[in-house]
């Protein structure tokens, strides 16, 4: 009878665990219209705060003043990077004509290789490759106008940040009303501190890492004469922060503007190139100097939380799901019942094993 109540509490305890993670399952799926903002929000407010009550302290700024300013400055770099995008792309779209005539240049030469070498290939008609360009170009009116609407999802944003940022205090009092000792509540104020400081960490690290890929392309595409190097470079850039298929993407749009703007392949292959050369410089060199491993989280842990992200939330959800690993790490380690979860996340040293096991050793023969 206890072997039959053990097993029917495990399945209790199996069954009400999948039931609950269904649940929140649906629910993030279902609401995350209104969640990935709230989430962006609390993720930048997150990074901010010590930066804020330390520029608060040191000019004596009211809380409100600071808290408009840094949301107009926030909201100010968006508007100058999306009228940037919205002026590059406008200038690409006019020059579209000149591309077809190009590619159907270039595709007529490497038709003609093709041939020399014994190989028959279908003749395509400029006509196709025209209307092909011209429907495309529709695409990416559309793609933009669409960015433009995101607008509203930014400014959701902004109206939840400020409450956020204004409303910060009442979270370390949550936690003082919450914590029954001054022990628990400093405890727990120190977790909010590590929470914190893990996504300021991780963003301020990714900016400084993106901004300077963005140098390096610039650079770099100015060198080989890439048009609207400035455009393509912060491109690739940001294309960059979507983990293991923004990279892809962003060489895939340089080459092919790349082979439809110049004469040979010289060109499509040096900007390959550079790229390539440029993140590999970002992934072994810049981002573990900057970024280090401010979420302490190994690579399949990361792999996991940007799959799961991006299942859920989208692209989004794909970079959000990053820290969010880290702040899960910091709350199962505060727990004694669920630091052992801590070691899938981590990346153990070598020799561990061994440690412990010679510790354990040494215990049993004294």
């Amino acid at each position: 009878m206890q072997t039959i109540s053990i097993n029917n509490s495990r399945l209790f305890g199996i069954t009400a665990f999948l039931v609950s993670l269904s649940i929140i399952l649906a629910l993030l799926i279902l609401a995350k219209s209104f969640l990935i903002p709230l989430a962006w929000s609390l993720v930048i407010g997150l990074a901010s705060f010590r930066m804020l009550n330390r520029m608060e302290k040191k000019f004596k700024i009211n809380r409100f003043i600071s808290s408009l300013i840094f949301i107009a400055l926030i909201l100010l770099g968006i508007v100058v990077l999306f009228y940037f995008f919205y002026r590059e792309i406008v200038s690409i779209i006019n020059g579209i004509p000149s591309f077809s005539t190009n590619l159907t240049e270039s595709i007529q030469n490497l038709l003609a290789s093709l041939e020399r070498h014994g190989i028959q290939a279908p003749l395509i008609d400029q006509m196709q490759i025209h209307n092909w360009v011209s429907e495309h170009s529709d695409t990416i009116s559309r793609a933009l106008a669409s960015f433009g609407k995101s607008m509203g999802n930014i400014f959701l944003i902004a109206v939840y940040l400020f409450f956020i940022l204004y409303y910060r205090d009442n979270y370390l009092y949550f936690l003082k009303l919450k914590e029954k000792s001054d022990k628990a509540y400093l405890e727990a104020k120190e977790k909010a501190k590590e929470v914190a400081g893990v996504i300021s960490g991780f963003l301020y690290g990714l900016f400084a890492v993106t901004l300077i890929l963005s140098v390096m392309l610039y650079v770099i595409f100015l060198i080989i004469g890439l048009k609207f190097a400035l455009f393509f470079a912060v491109l690739v850039a940001l294309l960059a922060l979507i983990p293991y298929i923004g990279n892809p993407i962003g060489m895939a749009v340089v080459f092919l503007y790349a082979v439809v703007s110049s004469d040979g392949l010289m060109l499509p292959l040096l900007s390959l190139a550079g790229i390539i050369i440029t993140n590999t410089l970002k992934s072994y060199i810049f981002k573990p100097i900057i970024i280090g491993n401010k979420i302490s989280v190994n690579a399949f842990a990361i792999f996991l939380s940007v799959i799961t992200g991006g299942l859920i939330w989208g692209v989004s959800g794909m970079i959000l799901f990053m820290p969010f690993a880290g702040i899960a790490r910091v709350l199962l380690d505060y727990n004694d019942s669920t630091r052992p979860f801590t070691a899938l996340f981590a990346t153990l040293p070598k020799g561990i094993l061994h440690q412990s096991g010679s510790s354990k050793t040494d215990e049993d023969q004294g």
